[in-house]
């Protein structure tokens, strides 16, 4: 069997621990008589590794550093810090939402033999980048998509049919209509987050201030961590945006904080409180949040860009407009780096397209029942692993077949004849 080390931030709460997941799921389930698998953890920023792991993973766990070089060796992380130790190299990464990455990751791709990525978005910001500084990227480049499961997401679930039980705070919620957004509150001014929380939240109470009867916003997000301190912070921030409309009374934004299960988002996702996912996000290397409220079949008023494109299908979403402005100084980092570009949102259309599926709910509603089925039918975790992650293994398969593989030693057992002691 092949010698496999998958190292990833698997136990970890966070978008990169979920794909990690998702990647050692099917490796196991496709590969597991020709692959020995064994797993490294590795953290992932300040997310908690408070993701609950099979037994058979744990027993799997090992440390570093490796006793032996393996046959094939899997890294799951951002390109900068792939490093070819096995044979044979398999990096995993959703890149950077920028659509332009640093020149340096076409030569950290290069290190590996084979570069995953969740979207054909990331795809193109790597081929792009190559482009634009005269470069070859010489790894196989190959798109295998994140999924959901329907055993998890779905309206036939309990958690759908009894979401009041599960999060019964919800249930004090004296507005019927609420609108929900998903998504950290990461760095930037007002407006240049990634996420787009604190552009929202503007356009939002721009949209309904001095209404009567207006719809709340529910808000599940966090910074970095799910502390007490962390939900002071995320209360400040949103206190900040109501200060800049003076005395002018606003609609309720309701705070979700903390470390849901995924029963627990199926339940937030399928609340009757609940009738639609509102998002500013300004890129996604794949955007999970939205693919799994995709599944509950209401409305999804977000942008059509970056790697929600691929499951979010163009006539079925209610899709902003807007175009691509300088990702600001306040939001860059080595991953979002000066000169890349990402989408924002434009406000007036928001506000028009908010109200529109307000008062026109029906008809949106019909659309978000077949965003349901068309991700039911190309984006549940059977269709994914039957068409796209057999792919892969099979390509790599074929790749591995150049590499001898260290074969044990079985000697035959020898017949030697019975001889007799001395003395006898």
């Amino acid at each position: 069997m092949r010698k496999v080390v998958i190292a990833s931030p698997v136990a970890t709460q966070s978008g990169y621990g979920h794909h990690a997941r998702e990647f050692i799921t099917n490796a196991m389930e496709l590969m597991s008589e020709e692959w020995d698998i064994k797993l490294v953890s590795m953290p992932w920023g300040n997310t908690p590794f408070t993701y609950p792991l099979p037994i058979h993973w744990q027993q799997a766990m090992i440390g570093l550093p490796l006793k032996e070089q393996p046959d094939v060796w899997v890294q799951i992380t951002v390109p900068n810090e792939f490093q070819p130790v096995g044979k044979y190299n398999i990096g995993v990464t959703a890149g950077t939402e920028g659509d332009t990455c640093p020149k340096e990751w076409i030569e950290s791709i290069n290190r590996m033999n084979t570069v995953v990525v969740p979207s054909e978005f990331t795809k193109q910001v790597f081929e792009d980048t190559a482009k634009q500084h005269g470069l070859t990227i010489t790894c196989k480049l190959q798109v295998v998509s994140e999924y959901f499961r329907k055993s998890v997401y779905s309206t036939e679930t309990e958690s759908a049919q009894n979401p009041t039980q599960i999060l019964p705070s919800l249930n004090d919620i004296p507005e019927s209509w609420c609108f929900l957004s998903v998504g950290h509150w990461l760095s930037g001014v007002l407006g240049e987050d990634r996420k787009n929380i604190s552009g929202l939240l503007y356009t939002f109470f721009d949209a309904y201030k001095n209404k009567k009867n207006a719809p709340a916003l529910i808000l599940k997000t966090s910074g970095a961590t799910y502390s007490v301190s962390d939900r002071f912070d995320i209360e400040n921030k949103i206190n900040q945006v109501q200060d800049l409309f003076e005395s002018h009374r606003l609609p309720n934004v309701y705070i979700v904080h903390g470390d849901l299960t995924d029963t627990e988002m199926n339940a937030l996702y399928n609340h009757p409180k609940v009738k639609a996912m509102l998002s500013f996000t300004k890129a996604e290397g794949f955007g999970r949040p939205l693919l799994e409220f995709s599944t509950t079949g209401k409305p999804i008023i977000a942008p059509h860009y970056s790697g929600q494109k691929d499951f979010l299908h163009e006539d079925y979403v209610c899709r902003l407009a807007g175009g691509l402005t300088p990702i600001h100084k306040t939001a860059q980092n080595q991953f979002l780096i000066d000169g890349a570009k990402w989408f924002t949102v434009n406000p007036k259309h928001a506000i028009k397209m908010m109200k529109d599926v307000q008062k026109n709910y029906k008809k949106w509603l019909e659309l978000g029942k077949r965003q349901r089925y068309y991700v039911n039918q190309n984006f549940e975790k059977q269709h994914v692993q039957e068409t796209q992650y057999k792919a892969l293994f099979e390509t790599i398969a074929k790749d591995l077949q150049a590499i001898p593989q260290q074969m044990e030693l079985k000697l035959p057992k020898l017949n030697l004849p019975k001889l007799q002691k001395v003395g006898e």
